[in-house]
């Protein structure tokens, strides 16, 4: 984990800290929170449970207005405890206001070790009852009164959990589950539930069950025929369990809207939508404003009076085109102008859905389907295919897997002619939740960012390093400056332009001396200039997506995207400084960088320097590199300049100096102050390490 500690120049401070303190001090790692369901306008009390310390927590981050909480102080007091004391939960008492955005969110808890990852609730508008454990069989089911959201745990193997209602005939009944959903972005959780819904009758006969909707998680839609008592069974699908396994499950006689049809619109526009669900048994039809902010949002729908559960709708400026049945052939598609934003739905098996364009010849067009993104709120049951047909009805171009499930091309027009866009579903599936979204758009110079790790743990003159990946499409070649915005105070970030040669760069953030304890969320932001097809420049600003790291079974490490990026000030740690120089003769030193320039087949030595905690040694690796287990994750090095290996101590052990040797090929290119720096790594479990930074170092590649 890339993260570096709080650190003290003070000698007495580091020997006041050196009596209490212990080797590999490490960041708390959420593993579920329980009840994971808060109320809107209420408070509840929150476990939040997990790996490694919680001790000295001290305030919890939300990614979103309208909650707050209050850390219930713990029984060991961080001024009686030692960094050996292990804490493995904090309890919260959390308020969501009432006008606290619904669905799932994520929060984390800072504390004197550090900056938790992610955990996540749901918020939501019932009541909430937790679970009782004892509910494993019919005759000890659970009594509900719905509508109510149950807060409860899959918690051991072949766990069944019961709930009994009443119900009258003709009411429609849903329920659905947030679980797996709640697991995708849990930072070292080894399996993940599958859960499954289960509905009896009074008798227990089985009236309806399913498994999977979200994804994952189930949904389950019954109308009733017979006013009585009834049974809902919750499960994991193969009786596995695990006590970190929670859920919120959604139990409702209200209106329910599962989808939206047409799922995107423009901001601001008054639309009328199709719900699909049992809402649909109430309005075929309901008027909506669309939201004001550009991407995918959520909404309720109001019912005749009646708020509905969130749904989502996707925003952009695209002009919205519906498609128009029939149009299962080339010769019926319906007609669109480019850019368009495509509504579309594949109501049923074997639907083909086409949609006719006018191109220009050799005018990239950029199409990309939105509608079932793994770990996203898009989640229609389409795994949609594009295809791009010309005048014989051929398909020249064709995807469907760029975005998980989701397809995206850009299609150069080798004629100006007319050509046709066709959606399918890859298994040739459809229904009423198998709705689309295609924008179609000229291929416009873009970049996305991305920011790996999430959170930074630093302290007072400490250094940690992110890198930034940028992914340039459409013809975009140019440098891309990438800041820290929001940044708590006597903290910085170092300059970052990513030159058109790289894709990745490396920002070093760094604590004054006199930084205090805190923890805030920034944004991570790139900007670029652009050239259109008419050649008017434009300012591209795009912010970066933050990767929390996951790991697999066997050690493997993965990333996910969370929507915290997150700064925190914590106590000193193992590492307290990472020290640099090079050969004189290849370097220029100012007061606070160090830079190296090397020509075409040349070497540089670098020397490591570590200051230790005095009570601290273990084992430290270095590296210029984020790796695990082989893969790189980050390489700021410039093209063509390379860690020599053979030439360099980077395996410590207990010691405190090592050394890099770096090299530049003899075809190396030409490349002005491309920043790096050295990584003290920490191992805090078989996958889990904790990175320490140097300054950074700027390395040039000159010919002359």
């Amino acid at each position: 984990m890339f993260a570096a500690r709080r650190m003290a120049f003070s000698t007495s401070l580091m020997f006041l800290f050196a009596a209490s303190a212990s080797a590999q001090t490490s960041f708390p790692m959420i593993t579920s929170a329980h009840p994971v369901a808060v109320q809107r306008g209420k408070t509840a009390e929150v476990v939040v449970i997990g790996q490694q310390s919680f001790l000295g927590v001290y305030k919890t981050l939300f990614d979103r207005t309208g909650l707050s909480a209050e850390v219930i102080p713990q029984k060991t007091p961080v001024a009686e405890a030692s960094k050996k004391t292990t804490i493995n939960n904090v309890k919260l008492k959390i308020t969501a206001a009432d006008d606290a955005p619904l669905g799932e969110r994520e929060f984390r808890v800072a504390s004197t070790l550090g900056v938790s990852s992610i955990g996540q609730l749901v918020i939501v508008d019932d009541p909430v009852i937790v679970e009782n454990a004892a509910n494993n069989t019919l005759a000890q089911a659970q009594t509900i009164s719905l509508p109510c959201v149950v807060a409860g745990k899959l918690e051991a193997l072949e766990d069944v959990d019961f709930f009994k209602f009443e119900a009258q005939a003709g009411q429609t009944l849903t329920f659905e589950v947030f679980c797996a959903r709640l697991q995708d972005k849990i930072h070292d959780l080894q399996k993940h539930a599958k859960p499954m819904l289960t509905l009896f009758d009074a008798e227990g006969r089985e009236l309806a069950a399913n498994d999977t909707f979200f994804f994952a998680d189930p949904m389950l839609s019954f109308t009733i025929a017979k006013t009585g008592a009834y049974f809902l069974q919750i499960r994991e699908s193969t009786y596995d369990g695990d006590q970190r396994w929670v859920y919120a499950l959604l139990a409702t006689t209200k209106p329910y809207v599962s989808h939206l049809f047409p799922m995107a619109g423009n901001p601001g526009q008054k639309i009328d939508v199709e719900p699909i669900g049992s809402a649909a048994k109430i309005k075929q039809r309901v008027p909506l404003t669309v939201p004001n902010e550009i991407g995918v949002r959520q909404v309720q729908l109001d019912l005749d009076g009646t708020k509905s559960n969130l749904a989502t709708i996707l925003v952009n400026n695209l002009p919205p085109f519906i498609e128009q049945e029939p149009n299962d052939e080339s010769k019926q598609a319906t007609r669109i102008t480019l850019p368009a934003g495509i509504n579309g739905r594949i109501g049923k098996k074997r639907d083909l859905d086409h949609f006719v364009f006018k191109a220009e010849k050799g005018k990239g067009i950029r199409f990309e389907l939105k509608a079932r993104r793994f770990g996203t709120l898009l989640n229609s049951s389409v795994h949609g295919v594009l295809e791009i047909l010309n005048q014989k009805a051929a398909v020249v171009a064709a995807n469907d897997t760029t975005h998980g499930p989701e397809a995206n091309l850009v299609f150069t027009p080798p004629d100006s002619a007319d050509f046709v866009l066709r959606v399918r579903d890859l298994n040739s599936k459809g229904g009423d939740s198998f709705v689309y979204h295609v924008e179609a758009d000229w291929a416009r110079p873009d970049f996305t960012l991305r920011c790996d790790p999430d959170k930074a743990m630093i302290g007072p003159g400490s250094a940690t390093a992110w890198y930034a990946h940028v992914s340039r499409s459409n013809g975009f070649t140019g440098p891309v400056l990438v800041e820290v915005k929001g940044l708590p105070t006597d903290v910085t970030a170092s300059p970052l332009t990513i030159p058109p040669s790289m894709t990745q760069g490396v920002i070093v953030v760094t604590a004054a001396p006199t930084a205090q304890q805190q923890a805030v969320n920034v944004q991570v932001v790139g900007s670029a200039k652009v050239k259109s097809a008419d050649g008017k420049e434009e300012m591209l600003i795009r912010k970066a997506q933050p990767n929390q790291e996951i790991y697999f079974p066997g050690g493997g490490r993965g990333r996910f995207d969370v929507n915290l990026q997150t700064v925190a000030i914590t106590d000193p740690s193992d590492i307290l400084k990472v020290d640099v120089n090079t050969s004189p003769t290849r370097e220029r030193r100012t007061a606070s960088t160090t830079k190296i320039v090397l020509k075409p087949g040349q070497e540089v030595k670098i020397d490591v320097n570590l200051v230790r905690r005095p009570d601290y040694d273990k084992t430290v690796s270095l590296d210029i590199l984020m790796q695990h287990l082989g893969s790189i994750i980050g390489n700021p090095l410039p093209p063509g300049v390379t860690i020599e290996q053979g030439k360099s101590k980077t395996l410590l052990g207990t010691g405190s100096q090592g050394h890099f040797t770096l090299k530049a090929a003899a075809n190396a290119e030409p490349i002005e102050d491309v920043p790096i720096c050295v990584l003290a790594h920490v191992s805090i479990n078989f996958v889990v390490k904790m990175s320490y930074a140097s300054p950074v170092i700027l390395v040039s590649v000159k010919k002359d």
